[in-house]
């Protein structure tokens, strides 16, 4: 669990965005990384480390949504 008041925003916005992704018929490719940022923006979180974390969250979601495609 993030420690830091920064941390812990970019974990919300990580949690309320988990839906925002892109995908075709195949499943989930990627999350719609524009919407994350204008949610983070919205909710006052937009900082550096939610845009450097981004990249390291996305597979994580995406390796959940293939996991629940295939229960």
């Amino acid at each position: 669990m993030p420690r830091t008041d920064e941390g812990k925003a970019a974990w919300e916005v990580f949690r309320r965005s988990a839906g925002q992704v892109r995908a075709v018929m195949g499943g989930v490719y990627g999350l719609d990384f524009g919407a994350v940022l204008l949610l983070a923006d919205a909710m006052g979180a937009l900082s550096p480390i939610l845009v450097d974390a981004l990249a390291e969250i996305e597979p994580l979601i995406v390796r959940a949504y293939a996991k629940d495609s295939s229960s």
